[in-house]
């Protein structure tokens, strides 16, 4: 006789035949997520045959859930009819008439000018008609086939495959014995022989336990992806590119020396990687040579200009877009993390987020550049911010930005300026000029949300994360996207 928990007889007593899963788990007032448990280890040890089977269903858009409130747009024409001496007469001087219309003309409706006159017979019909298509879109599983097609066609439903658990018992109810399930017995259970009933449940002490989930969606993902909204609510298009880069585009496409002191390893994680790195093209590579030499004076390397680097900064995105696009008019920014070998506290990491953009024209000046982080700032809401005058090896005129974090007071938070022609033209950009910026999102989400250590944005504490998420919905409530558009 074989021991099984009550669930697991229960199931067998249904599954005497192939059933739906579903079927099931409906008869015994249970979720069918909640007994696949049971269901796997009952296959395990020989009680069930399982069986899987694809099924298509359809379910309704968020457009078709608003026409199936609100009527289709042919059905909400046909009801606004006059009817009078068995001619009915549609005005098509409303919403959505045309619309309507393009839908009804497959059934043979044809105005004249913006008036619909039908003979009532007619009329009556393609009321009808439209009355079903309404009662159909509303009951989706006695809609047949065709409907369906046009529903999708018309992107008020989407198909969606769903996968069928089917369950039959592999033994016969005779076999097994229901049992309770036990963790742990008594004394008293030994002495009275009852432990004979139980069906005692082994622990695993090797496997991990799960981590303890998130309560509450992660405020920082949701931030990043705020700032994202903002940025192409500016008129900006993202770009992206990869984490582990050449130095070429990290530092020598910027103007920066390969003897610059950021690029010593306490500043820069160089990577062994014997696998494919995308070469940079190499008439751009004996350009930026060129220019290094003949400004900085010393013997350019192309082997270092191919050494593969964790990204120190986003910037290395938006070169590479600028050198793929070069001069035109256009907006492009980008989000993702970058690497630097940091000692972690309250105010820096080793791994962090930037917001890098271009904006690239003809004329544009350094109060063009201002103009547009102080945007950019208001839309995420920094309502006091300052630039301080900074050198950088790629832009110039260059300034750094500080926002007001209400604890930490005076933040900084990243850089800015104009590229220099040493950046520009041996990207083949001669006419236009190209302000650049690069921004820690960290640092950015600490001072929106209030939180004085970097560390904080990555806890895995429910209550901070609680709290956090908390303060970012206050947030939301009281800010959001400007959708001011810049011009210039």
């Amino acid at each position: 006789m074989i021991l099984v928990p009550l669930l697991v007889y229960e199931i067998l007593k249904r599954a005497q035949i192939l059933r739906p899963l579903d079927d099931i788990a409906r008869e015994l007032g249970q979720q069918p997520e909640s007994l696949m448990r049971y269901i796997e280890e009952g296959r395990a040890k020989g009680l069930f045959h399982v069986e899987r089977k694809t099924a298509e269903r359809y379910e309704l858009t968020e457009e078709g859930r608003r026409r199936a409130a609100e009527g289709l747009p042919e059905y909400k024409l046909l009801k606004s009819a006059t009817c009078s001496g068995g001619v009915c007469v549609v005005d098509l001087n409303q919403p959505e008439a045309d619309l309507a219309l393009a839908n009804l003309a497959k059934l043979g409706a044809r105005p004249k000018g913006r008036v619909l006159e039908l003979d009532e017979e007619t009329y009556r019909k393609l009321l009808a008609a439209a009355e079903e298509k309404q009662r159909l879109l509303q009951s989706l599983d006695v809609a047949p086939r065709e409907v369906l097609q046009e529903f999708l066609k018309r992107r008020l439903v989407r198909r969606v495959e769903r996968t069928i658990i089917y369950v039959k018992a592999a033994v016969s109810l005779a076999e097994v014995q229901p049992a309770e399930v036990k963790t742990a017995i008594t004394s008293e259970d030994i002495a009275t022989g009852r432990w004979r009933s139980y069906l005692l449940k082994p622990f695993d002490l090797s496997v991990e336990p799960p981590e303890y989930p998130a309560p509450v969606p992660h405020f920082f993902n949701e931030f990043l992806d705020y700032v994202r909204e903002v940025m192409v609510g500016l008129g900006f298009e993202e770009v992206r590119g990869p984490l582990l880069e050449v130095e070429f585009w990290n530092f020598d496409a910027l103007f920066q020396a390969q003897d610059h002191p950021a690029r010593e390893v306490h500043d820069t994680f160089y990577v062994q990687w014997d696998g494919h790195l995308e070469r940079p093209p190499e008439d751009l590579m004996k350009a930026v040579g060129r220019v290094h030499e003949e400004k900085w004076g010393y013997r350019w390397d192309p082997k270092k200009a191919l050494n593969p680097v964790l990204r120190t900064q986003t910037t290395a995105t938006t070169i590479r877009a600028l050198a793929e696009r070069g001069d035109g008019e256009y907006k492009v920014f980008t989000i993702g993390r970058v690497f630097r070998p940091e000692k972690l506290d309250p105010k820096h990491s080793m791994e962090f987020h930037q917001l890098d953009g271009i904006v690239v024209g003809p004329g544009l000046t350094f109060k063009h550049l201002l103009g547009q982080l102080e945007q950019i700032a208001k839309a995420l809401g920094m309502t006091k911010v300052r630039f301080r005058p900074a050198y950088f090896p790629f832009t110039s005129p260059s300034v750094e930005v500080y926002a007001e974090h209400p604890k930490l007071g005076w933040v900084e938070f990243g850089g800015a300026g104009v590229f220099r022609p040493e950046v520009t033209e041996p990207l083949g950009v001669k006419r236009s000029r190209v302000l650049a910026w690069g921004w820690g999102l960290d640092r950015i989400a600490m001072i929106l949300l209030g939180i004085d250590d970097i560390r904080e944005l990555f806890t895995k504490d429910p209550d901070k994360l609680k709290e956090y998420y908390s303060r970012w919905v206050r947030y939301r409530l009281t800010t959001g996207t400007t959708g001011i558009k810049y011009t210039y």
